[in-house]
């Protein structure tokens, strides 16, 4: 018994691809066709019917953008996409390098967004299409070369050209007055800089130096940061026994090339040191007296502060100028919160209490003084031979 046959089907059927139209003609059918009749007769799997029907059309994105533009004025970049079928549909995102810059919604195969860009420099752009249901993803590429706004007088302000003033402002520590930090500690110091018209954003560098310091300066109190969207900010770490009286100031140097001018925390019309940031820095001495003790007799303990020559301690600048003694981190009985004093007739600003020893042999002893709003701490350890 012969197994029936699918409906339709001559029982002289010819080979998959091929139909005969009249008499001894065979004609070739397309592989499209071939595939939709496997299918209808059950040969192909549904899933490569639904593979041949998700395949997607070929997309080309052309990117135009202006040849030249000025920093910090609206670019427009805009792209076309082109596939077989239907129109494309989705995105095209523009990039510089890995930055993206703005996106874009195509309608009627086309799209386009804006960007201002900071610095001059040619920019090669490119424009990632986001491919469809229908069509697959594709890039181009386009060049522009971003310049600076030539000077045409009257003064800049990122929308009439000329050259842009800018002002430098030391944010941290706050200006004017004195820095909190302990000795051996890492401090940020932070700036903006700013347009003084217009709203871009400069570029470039900005160091935080010394106009004023007892003595040479440490070089661990300097330093210089790249500006990231008009702010800057490095680390400085004041070593420990440094001590004397700090101006800082900080300087912005553009980025070369660029349209805005230099400036520094000093220019404020009408006060020059408005922005100079003040660190009167400190340094602990620690004393026995007598230099070896005994159990049961009392040995004065000083602590002498210096801060020299801006004297800030003990006075009416700042305070309460404060002396802790400890043992291993332990207060000493009496010994805390002791006062510093200015004795006109010895050392200058020195803090004293009484310690008797209970037991026989080395004794590590630390003298911090607290800082106040004017004079960084400081501290000094030492360690105290008792005998029995």
């Amino acid at each position: 018994m012969r197994p029936n046959r699918p409906p339709g089907v001559a029982s002289n059927a010819e080979p998959a691809g091929c139909h005969r139209g009249g008499a001894g003609v065979v004609r070739t059918l397309s592989v499209a066709a071939v595939a939709a009749a496997a299918l209808a007769l059950g040969v192909l799997p549904a899933t490569a019917a639904t593979a041949h029907a998700a395949a997607k059309h070929a997309s080309k994105t052309t990117v135009s953008a202006p040849k030249t533009a000025y920093t910090h004025t609206d670019v427009k970049l805009s792209a076309t996409v082109k596939g077989s079928g239907k129109t494309p549909t989705g995105t095209v995102t523009f990039w510089l390098g890995t930055k993206k810059l703005c996106r874009g919604t195509l309608s009627k195969g086309a799209t386009f967004c804006e960007y201002k860009f900071a610095d001059p420099a040619t920019k090669r752009i490119t424009g990632k299409y986001s491919g469809d249901a229908t069509h697959k993803v594709s890039s181009g590429t386009a060049t522009i070369a971003v310049t600076n706004k030539p000077t045409t007088g009257g003064g800049g302000g990122g929308g009439g050209g000329g050259p842009i003033a800018t002002t430098t402002n030391i944010t941290n520590p706050a200006a004017d007055v004195y820095a909190h930090a302990d000795a051996g500690t890492t401090v940020t110091l932070t700036a903006t800089v700013t347009p003084n018209t217009g709203d871009s954003v400069p570029t470039g560098t900005v160091a935080f130096t010394l106009i004023k310091f007892t003595g040479t300066p440490p070089p661990n109190l300097e330093c210089t940061t790249t500006l990231v969207d008009g702010n800057a900010a490095c680390n400085v770490t004041p070593a420990v026994g440094t001590w004397g009286f700090v101006l800082y100031e900080a300087t912005y140097t553009p980025t070369a090339g660029s349209e805005w001018t230099a400036s520094n925390s000093t220019e404020y019309p009408g006060d020059p040191e408005h922005k100079l940031v003040t660190w009167d820095i400190t340094a602990t001495a620690l004393t026995f007296s007598p230099a070896t003790a005994t159990v049961g007799d009392p040995v004065t303990l000083t602590a002498d502060v210096t801060d020299e020559p801006m004297d800030a301690l003990a006075s009416a600048y700042g305070g309460p100028d404060l002396v802790n003694f400890t043992i291993g981190g332990v207060a000493i009985p009496g010994c805390t919160g002791v006062a510093v004093t200015d004795p006109s007739d010895g050392p200058d600003n020195i803090a004293t209490c009484t310690y008797t020893p209970t037991t026989a042999g080395p004794v590590t002893i630390t003298a911090a003084y607290q800082g106040d709003d004017y004079a960084l701490p400081s501290s000094d350890t030492e360690t105290l031979t008792v005998n029995s």
